[in-house]
């Protein structure tokens, strides 16, 4: 089975809402992607992903597709805790 982890990194340029959807579809795009959550306040993108599916490049590149700036080698590992989401206590029952 393959290890799935969640990242989080910066992303610059974007100025409203409509930037953070088209960061997010783009980042939905790249094979491996599970969960996309991007903060415009914050300027990051959270990215779920199966590892070795979704490289860093494959990710900074979907960014740059959409017109912004992705700073990946500044990412960090996001605890899988910190991504749990009620919805998966409530359908995993």
């Amino acid at each position: 089975m393959s290890e799935i982890e969640t990242i989080r990194f910066p992303v610059a340029g974007m100025t409203c809402p409509s930037c953070v959807n088209r960061v997010t579809r783009s980042l939905h795009d790249v094979d491996g992607v599970s969960r996309v959550k991007v903060d415009l306040r914050h300027e990051t993108a959270t990215v779920t992903r199966t590892a070795g599916w979704a490289p860093d490049a494959a990710l900074a590149a979907a960014v740059e597709q959409a017109g912004y700036s992705a700073n990946v080698m500044d990412k960090e590992s996001v605890p899988a805790e910190a991504t749990h989401h009620w919805l998966v206590d409530l359908f995993s029952r």
